[in-house]
């Protein structure tokens, strides 16, 4: 414990601070004036009295260890009717004298002893307050710490880990002969490598201090000490090396292929997120109906955007500019033939195919098309020999058979498709005057209807405007 103190006393800056205290003889000064007296003859045990002699309280240093590097301080006060409270210990100032160090709490953060003496109604009003069993918290927390390293010291025991002089670790002890990884050294560094030379955990410490910082491929921190053991001595330590590959082993990385097979169901779990968060349909219920009129049921797959498997990745967008768009241009669905027997069929957009599914408990429909308005992607797509523009785009509204829909992961991206046109009309982010004129020459069969276009009266961005064009094409 007193481990513990000296390095709070020395890491701790000097404070400036309004008293000066000083104990001599049992008598406590602040600045020169007596306030207090105090018995501190028997070790970690302080009974303090006002100047005139009459008992105040008594208070009692404890602590205890968890490991070399974890430890709890606390005191313990007793009144004078033999109620007893427990408060954090806490460095105020910087002193190697302890009972300085209690005085210098008990005045500036419980106000027990002022410049006047021992207040004893700030004595009775500081036990009447009820707080935390310190005692109790710590030492179930030490229990805990305690529990823990047997379980980590039963782990170790189990794969006998042993570190040659070279780093190759071995499991079975000095004379094991399977080999799990291997231990490098360079400039107070030990990383370990599992069999893949996947680094499993690297530690650095340095030649004056004890405790040593590891990390881990799981991005785990935590130090450990075992004292002039753990110091770095400028070259390989074979004993650094065992206690190092013990931590990691009592920790429960098992070296060998573990690694690799840990990011191997890490990337399944972001797949599977990625797959949870995505537009996309990874076989879901739903129907596919051909250019023929043929209908298939069964479980429908449609790929409509990019997996992002790590959001944390930042992507180039000119990748995406200067690739062919395959997303959104095929469907496949697995369903059963008339013998009963399981098949996979893939449908392509340009075909006209149309589809619904299931998409979390709402149905969604999607038809395949070319459209015109869009220029710039099918320049993009040209210029990369993908020559095909369809998309399977999900219809929003309908009536009398023309439509509005919308493109899959492109907010904001429209297309209206009329009942006596094949292909539909591209309402996307470019601005309102220069969409209009080309929806207004496309649709110049509806004169009445293209001519409001033409003047500007319709807002394409807005969505209830786009339905409102489908409603009133060529009802005269």
């Amino acid at each position: 414990m007193k481990r513990i103190i000296l390095a709070l006393l020395i890491t701790l800056p000097l404070l400036s601070f309004g008293q000066k205290i000083k104990v001599k003889k049992g008598v406590v000064t602040f600045d020169g004036t007596a306030v207090a007296k105090v018995d501190d003859d028997v070790r970690n045990n302080y009974k303090f009295s006002t100047l005139k002699g009459e008992r105040a309280f008594d208070v009692v240093f404890k602590g205890m260890s968890a490991s070399n590097l974890e430890g709890f301080q606390w005191l313990e006060l007793t009144s004078v009717k033999g109620k007893t409270t427990e408060v954090p210990y806490e460095v105020l100032m910087t002193s190697f004298s302890v009972t300085k160090l209690i005085i210098k709490l008990l005045s500036e953060k419980h106000e027990l002893i002022t410049t006047n003496g021992i207040d004893m109604a700030k004595v009775e009003e500081f036990f009447a307050v009820e707080r935390e069993v310190l005692s109790d918290k710590y030492a179930k927390a030490v229990v805990s710490a305690k529990t823990d390293e047997a379980e980590r010291q039963k782990t170790v025991g189990k794969y006998d880990p042993f570190v040659k002089d070279d780093g190759t670790i071995l499991f079975g002890g000095s004379r094991g002969t399977k080999i799990a990884g291997k231990v490098y050294y360079s400039q107070n560094t030990y990383t370990v490598q599992d069999l893949d030379r996947i680094t499993v955990g690297t530690a650095k410490g340095c030649s004056t201090c004890t405790d040593v910082d590891a990390t881990t491929y799981t991005d785990e921190e935590f130090k450990f000490d075992y004292g002039s053991r753990t110091m770095m001595t400028g070259r390989f330590s074979r004993s650094f090396a065992q206690i190092f590959v013990e931590e990691l082993l009592g920790r429960g990385y098992q070296l060998q292929h573990e690694a690799k097979a840990y990011k191997a169901r890490l990337h399944k779990e972001r797949v599977k997120v990625a797959k949870e968060n995505s537009i996309n349909l990874y076989g879901v219920d739903g129907s596919i109906t051909d250019k023929d009129g043929k209908s298939y049921k069964g479980t429908v797959y449609a790929i409509f955007e990019k997996l992002e498997i790590d959001p944390a990745q930042q992507q180039s967008g000119m990748s995406e500019m200067n690739s062919i768009d395959k997303f959104g241009k095929f469907v496949s669905i697995k369903y059963k033939n008339e013998k009963n027997r399981e098949r996979i069929k893939k449908f392509s957009a340009k075909d006209n195919a149309r589809f619904c599914a299931d998409d979390k408990g709402t149905e969604k429909c999607f038809m395949g098309m070319k459209t015109k308005g869009n220029a710039l992607k099918k320049l993009s797509n040209a210029s990369n020999f993908g020559f095909d523009n369809s998309y399977f785009y999900e219809i929003i509204y309908k009536k009398n058979d023309h439509m509005v829909l919308s493109k899959p992961g492109e907010e904001g991206t429209y297309v209206l498709k009329f009942s006596d046109k094949k292909e539909g009309f591209m309402i996307d982010s470019r601005k309102n005057g220069k969409v209009s004129g080309k929806l207004a020459k496309y649709i110049s069969n509806c004169k009445s209807l293209a001519e409001d276009i033409k003047n500007g009266e319709f807002d394409l961005s807005n969505l209830d405007n786009l339905k409102q064009i489908a409603d009133e094409y060529c009802n005269n």
